[in-house]
């Protein structure tokens, strides 16, 4: 049906149903086409509408700052490896479990900081219960720095073993500890596929 202004409201009239369907819900269709149940009208401009189609299971609404979008619920696991006694390389610094909520999730990042050392930590996070190593290139923080944001060999996450099942156990294994590391701190994040 295409837009049709032809009709006046007039104080104190009375509208019949058919009035309503052309003019009230007729209209409405004919500016917003709507293709599923579940689907969000937003504003494009103060005269024209557009249509957000209903997002997949688990994704949250979001805005790039100008229009709304879906986008993956990143959840974190974090895990400090210890206090102020220097870190010690080798394998379970942190151990965790996959609870049910992640199910079927996947890891799709990872972080590191340290608040002192020099010398370079490197860690690899291991499936426990698959016996795979997650990371395909350990995840570092080079000497004398104190994140792994700016390490000069980033993380790379092996995307044939990042899917996580309910359950399953995860260890955080030092490899290298540097000198004096203090604070260590260990950020995955899991994200559904």
């Amino acid at each position: 049906m295409a837009f049709d202004n032809s009709f006046t409201a007039v104080t104190g009239a009375t509208y019949t149903a058919a009035q309503y369907n052309t003019h009230v819900r007729g209209n409405f269709s004919a500016i917003w086409v709507y293709t599923t149940a579940g689907d969000i009208a937003y504003a494009v401009n103060s005269t024209t509408l557009s249509r957000l189609g209903i997002g997949t299971s688990g994704y949250l609404l979001s805005s790039n700052g100008s229009a709304p979008l879906w986008v993956a619920n990143t959840r974190y696991i974090t895990a400090l490896l210890n206090l102020n006694v220097a870190l010690v390389a080798g394998d379970d610094a942190f151990r965790f479990r996959i609870p049910s909520a992640l199910n079927g999730w996947n890891i799709t990042s990872v972080a590191m900081s340290r608040k002192a050392g020099t010398g370079t930590l490197t860690i690899q996070i291991r499936n426990v219960t698959d016996a795979v190593d997650v990371l395909s290139t350990k995840l570092t923080v080079d000497s004398g720095e104190t994140d792994s944001l700016t390490a000069a060999t980033p993380a790379v996450i092996d995307t044939t073993k990042d899917d996580v099942a309910t359950g399953d156990q995860f260890a955080i294994d030092v490899d290298v500890a540097g000198t004096n590391t203090f604070y260590a701190y260990v950020e995955i994040g899991l994200s559904k596929p």
